[in-house]
């Protein structure tokens, strides 16, 4: 079984932020100018102490990102960009994800990502992951716990339904689907106590 802890140590951000680009790579490509940048820009920008981070063998096999304190799993705030992309593609990058962008709600622990490594699917990290932010959701003193997923990703969906999850709302992007690669999106969550 998989150890749970908040947190990543700097020789595992690589690993962690491998798993989160490529978990979200079709929503976040499009506000970089290729992959390195935007794995490189995303990796860089990781927060441990608002990930869970689930371990197989001492090796990083999922994380689940959180929104706590004003702060998400992945600050890729206006600074961060540009420095790291300069000023031109800073100003692209921030436009492109201000619509994705995930607030924190007042006895809710949102949460900001879920991934799980190809090669340990299946195997209950996902579930034990999402258990972990609800007990933390609880230790916070939050009522929910709440996700969105979106309509190209029914497996996961069926994941949050199995773990007592619920559809709380819904909506779409309407004419920007193009862009980030899926349509409609379920806000789900889930009571902590």
């Amino acid at each position: 079984m998989a150890e749970l802890s908040i947190g990543f140590t700097e020789s595992e951000r690589a690993r962690v932020g491998e798993l989160y680009w490529a978990a979200f790579r079709a929503k976040l490509r499009i506000a970089f100018r290729d992959d390195a940048a935007g794995a490189g820009q995303v990796t860089a920008a990781l927060r441990p102490d608002r990930t869970l981070v689930a371990r197989v063998g001492g090796e990083v096999a999922g994380m689940c990102g959180f929104h706590h304190g004003g702060h998400g799993a992945v600050d890729l705030s206006w600074a961060r960009l540009r420095t790291g992309l300069g000023t031109v593609a800073a100003a692209w990058a921030a436009l492109a994800l201000a619509p994705l962008e995930r607030r924190e709600l007042d006895g809710v622990l949102v949460l900001d990502g879920i991934c799980v490594a190809a090669e340990h699917r299946g195997r209950g990290i996902g579930s034990a992951l999402l258990d972990a932010a609800t007990e933390l959701g609880a230790r916070h003193g939050d009522q929910w716990v709440q996700l969105s997923v979106v309509d190209t990703n029914p497996r996961a969906e069926a994941l949050y339904r199995r773990v007592g999850f619920e559809t709380a709302g819904h909506g779409s992007i309407g004419a920007l689907r193009h862009l980030y690669g899926f349509d409609r999106y379920r806000t789900m969550r889930k009571r902590t106590r």
